[in-house]
C-alpha cells in the first residue's frame, strides 16, 4: 500500500521537497523557516505545563537551524567557486592542445606503433627493468632500462617480447630497479603524448592523449612538437 505524504504536522502545513532538484536542501531551509518557527510555537502551546521545556532548548534549536542553513549557503558558494575554477582551468588547458605534454602517470598511449615512456631513478641501480602491461594485466614487453640516477626517456616500438607488433591503445608500465646490495631504488614514472582534447571528469579538468585522460594538475611539462611531427 502506498503511503501518502503528510499534508501538515501539528496543524502546520508541510512542504515536500523535490528529490530532482540539486538545490533541494537550500530551498527547503529557506522556504520552511517560517514553518519551523510555527512548529516551535505549536510545541510551546502543546507542551506539558507541569514539565515545560527550558527556554534555552528552543534557543538551541533556532541556533542549530540557522547553522545548517548557513552551511548550505556556504556549500552553494563553494560550488560556484569550484565551477569558476574549472572554467579558468578549461581556458588555460586550451593552450595545451596540439602540444606534447609530460604528466605523472604509469600509463602510456601507443599510437601508430610508437609510445614515449619516461622515468626518474632516485639513485644508481645495478639492475633496472621496465615492464609494459596490456589492458588485460598481462606483461607484454620487458626492456632493460638505464641504471644511472636521474631522468630517462625512451621510445617503445610497440612490439612484444617476441617481436610482434601490438595494437594501438592504452598500456601501463612499471620500473623495477635495485642497487648493488639488492635494495630497491625508488622510481617515478611519467608519460609523454600529444594533447588532442579537453574534458571534465567528476569535476576534474583532463587532457585527452589518445584514450588516456590526464588530469591537468598532473602535467609537469609542455613541449612544442617538432615541425612535421
Amino acid at each position: 500500500m502506498a503511503i501518502s505524504a503528510p499534508t501538515e504536522i501539528n496543524g502546520v502545513p508541510f512542504k515536500p521537497v523535490s528529490d530532482g532538484s540539486s538545490d533541494a536542501s537550500g530551498v527547503s531551509l529557506s522556504d520552511t523557516f517560517d514553518t519551523f518557527l510555527s512548529l516551535l510555537t505549536t510545541q510551546l502551546k502543546n507542551q506539558n505545563p507541569l514539565e515545560p521545556l527550558d527556554a534555552n532548548q528552543f534557543t538551541q534549536q533556532l541556533v542549530q537551524f540557522a547553522g545548517v542553513e548557513q552551511a548550505v549557503n556556504t556549500n552553494k558558494k563553494l560550488d560556484k567557486l569550484v565551477a569558476l575554477q574549472n572554467g579558468n582551468q578549461l581556458n588555460a588547458a586550451v593552450s595545451y592542445l596540439g602540444n606534447d605534454i609530460e604528466a605523472a602517470s604509469d600509463q602510456v598511449m601507443l599510437q601508430n606503433g610508437s609510445a614515449t615512456l619516461k622515468y626518474d631513478l632516485k639513485g644508481n641501480a645495478a639492475q633496472d627493468a621496465v615492464t609494459i602491461v596490456d589492458g588485460f594485466g598481462q606483461p607484454v614487453r620487458t626492456i632493460a632500462g638505464e641504471r644511472d640516477a636521474g631522468s630517462h626517456e625512451f621510445v617503445w616500438d610497440g612490439r612484444d617480447n617476441n617481436g610482434n607488433a601490438l595494437p594501438d591503445g592504452a598500456y601501463s608500465f612499471s620500473v623495477s630497479a635495485v642497487d648493488g646490495t639488492g635494495q630497491t631504488v625508488q622510481a617515478t614514472t611519467s608519460t609523454v603524448g600529444r594533447a588532442t582534447g579537453i574534458k571534465t571528469l567528476d569535476g576534474t579538468v583532463t587532457l585527452s592523449v589518445g584514450d588516456l585522460d590526464i588530469p591537468l594538475e598532473d602535467v609537469v611539462a609542455v613541449r612544442t612538437p617538432d615541425a612535421g611531427a
